[in-house]
């Protein structure tokens, strides 16, 4: 005995969908108990499964197979051999029953009234009613105990499903508005109808095994998510659940949007060290609550817009990515190279006394822009040992190769920064081997 299972069956189905291209599918199925040992086919999987992931509970699976070599003309006419078929004479439309001896190399037939046996005839061969045991589209198929089950649990891992945050960034005069999107692209080989939707963001090791356990959502009472989704912390990772279903039809792209945010404040700045040709226009916004924000945002692509008040429209001024960003962390856009803001770097003076190298450094900011800028200057030192013996600017130790200046530079104006560092070579480390 054959028992079908589809998604007419479906009770409960869930998806979460993972940043590598792939995604955990979850089904409640209802079934009718088995008196006797079954061969069950469970229907309307995902071409992409992931055979080795699958989990079953409610019944005793004996024997797991997974169909995917479908089938086709000569594949279904094997399934026929030493069966009845029917003949059917194209000019006179009367019907002959024969048996199915073979199909390789080419048709043959055995007259069930004459025993005759015919190889290669004309005419149109007419199929009974299909096996019970042909499958015609992907199928677990599994051997089963008798059982009393009504219900029965199933969940596997699927490639070909993937997920991604794309935002959109609209800078009005000193704040901006963002939203959010999840776009969803499903590439399974099946379709999931009104499904209860997750996305996990993070990088998750495929070598371990990811549980889904049902955790309390924490939502930030500050931040306006749109009511779409819930956002919860989940191990090292966090997951965005839609609220209600959704439909993902098979090679389908689909966009939800997730947060939206407005009047958050941002800075701009101006980038630059000795090794650039231009300075950067950087954005920076403060993924906190007091800015509107404050929820771990997944990495992903921003597009950014800027009002034109005089048009009264919007211009697309650049694009960057960012990587995961936990609550209360800054969010840094590389959007372009300044035009009006031009930075040169030299090396005014450079000598060497014993030990000791010395070397004073200028940068020359020019601000051609009709509006006040804010600069960064990045400088890198190659020594490993080095003191700054003057500088004209106060400078921050971001690590020991790296200090950084700031400076705000007023529309029309020029700005020179210039320092001294002494770096000594004379500190060496000995390593003697140890004597046993």
């Amino acid at each position: 005995m054959v028992y079908k299972s589809s998604l007419s069956n479906t009770q409960n189905l869930s998806i979460t969908i993972y940043n590598d291209n792939f995604a955990v599918v979850k089904e409640t199925r209802e079934f009718l108990p088995q008196e006797n040992e079954t061969i069950v086919h469970y229907l309307d999987v995902a071409k992409k499964i992931e055979t080795d992931s699958i989990i079953v509970s409610g019944v005793e699976v004996k024997e797991l197979n997974y169909d995917f070599d479908l089938v086709d003309k000569f594949k279904l006419m094997e399934k026929y051999i030493d069966r009845t078929v029917f003949l059917q004479d194209l000019k006179t439309n009367e019907k002959t029953e024969y048996r199915l001896l073979s199909v390789s190399g080419g048709i043959v037939l055995e007259n069930a009234a004459t025993k005759e046996i015919v190889l290669d005839p004309s005419g149109e061969i007419i199929l009974p009613k299909l096996p019970d045991e042909l499958i015609v589209k992907p199928a677990l198929v599994w051997k089963v105990a008798a059982s009393n089950t009504k219900t029965i649990n199933v969940s596997y891992l699927t490639k070909g499903m993937s997920w991604e945050s794309n935002y959109v960034l609209n800078l009005k005069n000193d704040t901006f508005d963002l939203a959010g999107w999840i776009k969803i692209e499903n590439n399974s080989g099946t379709a999931f109808h009104e499904a209860k939707l997750k996305v996990l963001a993070g990088d998750v090791n495929r070598v371990e095994e990811v549980a889904d356990d049902d955790i309390e959502p924490v939502l930030y009472s500050r931040t306006r998510m749109e009511e779409n989704f819930e956002e919860k912390s989940f191990a090292d990772y966090h997951i965005y659940t839609l609220r209600g279903t959704t439909t993902l039809k098979d090679n389908q792209e689909k966009q939800i949007k997730f947060i939206e945010v407005e009047n958050g404040v941002f800075k701009r700045y101006y980038e630059f060290d000795s090794y650039s040709d231009h300075p950067k226009v950087m954005l920076e916004i403060k993924n906190s609550v007091a800015n509107h924000m404050g929820i771990p945002l997944p990495k992903g692509k921003i597009k950014v817009y800027q009002e034109d008040t005089d048009e009264n429209n919007t211009e697309f001024i650049g694009e960057d990515r960012i990587s995961h960003t936990a609550k209360d962390e800054k969010v840094s856009l590389y959007i372009g190279n300044a035009f009006d803001i031009v930075c040169e770097s030299k090396i005014l003076k450079r000598y060497k006394m014993k030990n000791y190298e010395y070397e004073k450094y200028e940068y020359i900011l020019k601000n051609r822009k009709s509006e006040n800028a804010l600069i960064k200057i990045n400088h890198y030192i190659s020594e490993r040992f080095w003191k700054i013996e003057e500088s004209t600017d106060e400078f921050k130790e971001v690590d020991t190769n790296h200090i950084e200046f700031w400076a705000d530079v007023s529309a029309g104006e020029e700005k020179t920064i210039s320092f001294g560092i002494t770096s000594d070579r004379s500190i060496y480390m000995e390593i003697k081997k140890s004597e046993d």
